[in-house]
């Protein structure tokens, strides 16, 4: 297995020990770039991202293409979400909630994934936030 190198990048998508997407921008945006890029083209993926919250996790599983979640960080409702589910991933610390950038209270994207129950729904308010057009 393609072990993690996050001082090299934030976000990767490695496919049959291949790493065929990264990225070392910070938050949401890579992940949903990525997955814009390649859901539907590729499947068995395996994600390594440096923070994995809710939001992501919610995005890796509602991407269709991601297999498996190796993370630097995991928020406990990420970590709950995929033990429920029995979702493979592996982190290196988990953390309570992931906050915002300032540090003053929970991230825009982690409360958009804790108040929207519906996957479509959470994944246009995110787009939405983020300012980016799904093609």
């Amino acid at each position: 297995m393609v072990a993690p190198d996050f001082a090299c990048y934030s976000l990767a998508l490695i496919k049959d020990e291949t790493i065929i997407y990264t990225s070392d921008e910070s938050g949401l945006r890579p992940l949903v770039r990525c997955i814009l890029e390649l859901a539907g083209k590729v499947s068995g993926c395996i994600l390594h991202d440096k923070v994995i919250g809710l939001a992501a996790a919610r995005l890796a599983l509602y991407s269709g293409m991601i297999d498996e979640i190796v993370a630097g960080t995991i928020s406990e409702p990420a970590r709950a979400r995929l033990a429920a589910i029995d979702f493979p991933f592996t982190a290196s610390a988990t953390v309570p909630m992931i906050l915002n950038r300032d540090r003053t209270g929970i991230c825009p994207m982690e409360a958009i994934a804790l108040s929207t129950p519906d996957d479509i729904a959470m994944w246009r308010k995110m787009l939405e936030k983020l300012g980016i057009g799904a093609d």
